[in-house]
């Protein structure tokens, strides 16, 4: 499901848990948790001293438009109890909104979870036949000499004809411990309001 609907159509590596979305016995969506190579270095900055059994990641969903506008966040609100009751360790979810998407994360807003800012984001490739792609994947595993060149160039000669993607990454955790919601509330900051591009065409009217 992740591979031939997401829009990165990658597995990704640290992958720990997941959930299959039915609808009858038809699956139309999938939750994938676990662990990236930065998860520890973004749950270290907002709490210090976490352990590794103590946090997840978010690093995939996908749910297909047909269900309807609500189906993500009451995915997420049952994902997040089973998680609760199943891993009693885990004391904080971590995701990011946007990425290539550049989605400022309305589904996140809509669940409770806390939003602690934006930074540029310029490692997404858009492919000419309109895939995305992770430039920092290919210079990680050395698949493309990064040196002198420039992103663009880096995209070009991993994926052929494309272009960076100019969007921002959002950031976003779910404390599922109540001391720790309360400890983050102090320091989260308000949800941002605008974006470039909306899921559902969903937009904040104020």
């Amino acid at each position: 499901m992740v591979l031939q609907n997401h829009y990165m159509q990658t597995w990704p590596a640290g992958a720990r848990l997941s959930f299959g979305v039915y609808y009858g016995n038809r699956c139309v969506g999938v939750l994938v948790f676990g662990y990236s190579t930065a998860t520890a270095a973004k749950v270290e900055r907002l709490v210090p001293g976490l352990v590794q059994k103590q946090y997840l990641e978010m690093q995939r969903m996908w749910i297909a438009d047909v269900m309807g506008h609500n189906t993500e966040s009451k995915t997420l609100s049952l994902a997040i109890a089973d998680i609760k009751k199943n891993y009693p360790a885990v004391k904080l979810i971590y995701t990011h909104a946007g990425g290539c998407k550049n989605d400022c994360g309305i589904v996140y807003q809509a669940s409770a979870w806390l939003y602690f800012g934006r930074s540029k984001c310029e490692d997404f490739y858009l492919t000419a036949d309109g895939k995305y792609r992770n430039i920092v994947a290919e210079l990680r595993f050395g698949r493309v000499k990064g040196k002198g060149k420039t992103k663009q160039q880096v995209g070009e000669e991993a994926f052929g004809p494309g272009a960076i993607v100019d969007a921002w990454r959002y950031a976003y955790v779910y404390p599922i411990d109540r001391g720790l919601r309360r400890l983050l509330k102090k320091t989260a900051q308000p949800f941002p309001k605008q974006s470039d591009h909306f899921r559902f065409d969903q937009e904040f009217v104020t």
